[in-house]
């Protein structure tokens, strides 16, 4: 039964000062690179812990999540691999990129932003990309670096309850086959045994 470690990238400055960044292409800050190791070390603590060993490493498209996977790979003797997965970005907010989430939130209370995905498409993207990767790592425990709101969706999926907003560096480990997961370790740390949900 192989496992996926789902980590959220570092820290950007759009972060700190609360935007939407969706597919606007943000660097990591030094407390992200700081949070990147700091995940490293927590994935191989969780490795041990549940016998899984990380053999792979991927991302998102996004240069944080890239970035982010590049410093996880250079703790656990990992090359992220060539092919970085569009179907794991994050939401795109469309014209509500680069606006305080606040501000954003106040406009469209709904939040459902003009020009943005819904989220049930990036759920259904999200759901695809993960089957897919795992249909490309046949058997092998491996570490895929995405994004706040595609992880929680992905975790909400699963568990069947909103994990809510999660910080960055938070780590999820699901296991299954692909269209059959179920979250075994919760980003906020906590270990769960939920029926897999099939799709």
């Amino acid at each position: 039964m192989r496992r996926l470690a789902l980590v959220r990238h570092g820290q950007t400055d759009w972060n700190i000062q609360r935007r939407y960044q969706g597919w606007e292409g943000l660097d990591l800050n030094e407390v992200g690179r700081t949070q990147a190791r700091e995940a490293a070390e927590h994935l191989r603590r969780l490795g041990a812990a549940l016998g899984a060993e990380w053999s792979w490493l991927t991302s998102s498209t996004s240069p944080r999540a890239m970035q982010t996977a590049l410093i996880v790979g250079e703790h656990l003797g990992l090359v992220p691999h060539d092919l970085q997965h569009a179907d794991l970005r994050e939401r795109g907010f469309g014209v509500a990129e680069g606006m305080l989430i606040e501000e954003a939130r106040t406009r469209w209370p709904t939040r459902e932003y003009p020009g943005g995905e819904s989220v049930e498409a990036v759920l259904d993207r999200a759901l695809r990309g993960l089957d897919a990767v795992a249909l490309a790592h046949l058997g092998l425990d491996g570490v895929l670096v995405t994004h706040g709101t595609t992880l929680r969706l992905v975790v909400g999926h699963l568990t069947g309850e909103d994990p809510g907003s999660l910080p960055n560096g938070a780590i999820a480990v699901i296991e299954g086959e692909p269209g059959a997961w179920r979250t075994i370790v919760h980003p906020s740390g906590t270990t769960t045994s939920e029926r897999a949900h099939r799709r």
